[in-house]
């Protein structure tokens, strides 16, 4: 998929299915760390849509349902609650913080206080998808 740096706002990155690109906020052009992260956690996303749409197991059924609802820029709470808490996006970044540690070396620690736990035993109970 390309990439893409755009002005996001306040939002680090973000995938456009119909397009097929992944955005990233043009603030992190130069800064390696972030785009790793970035196309990371969209790349995740782009296959959570494959998942879904290919495979007929409980989490492909419960994904595609999510795809649905899932919380964006324009349904977002101002503390973003309802977008951390979501199965897809908790996945995501399981799935960032895995990857780019053990493929890339990169120790991923989130600024969201209890985040990285939350993180750690999502990996250690779904380490068969991530």
């Amino acid at each position: 998929m390309p990439i893409k740096f755009e002005d996001l706002g306040n939002e680090d990155s973000r995938l456009y299915t119909r397009d097929e690109y992944v955005g990233i906020n043009k603030k992190y052009e130069h800064n390696r760390f972030e785009i790793l992260k970035c196309i990371t956690h969209e790349y995740r996303h782009a296959f959570q849509h494959f998942y879904a749409y290919l495979f007929n197991d409980n989490r492909a059924l419960r994904w595609k349902e999510l795809l649905a609802s899932q919380v964006n820029s324009s349904n977002i709470k101002s503390d973003c609650s309802n977008y951390i808490n979501q199965e897809l996006e908790i996945d995501a970044f399981a799935f960032t913080k895995f990857y780019l540690k053990v493929y890339e070396g990169i120790e991923v620690k989130n600024r969201i206080d209890g985040l990285d736990e939350v993180l750690d035993e999502y990996i250690g109970k779904c380490k068969r998808i991530i």
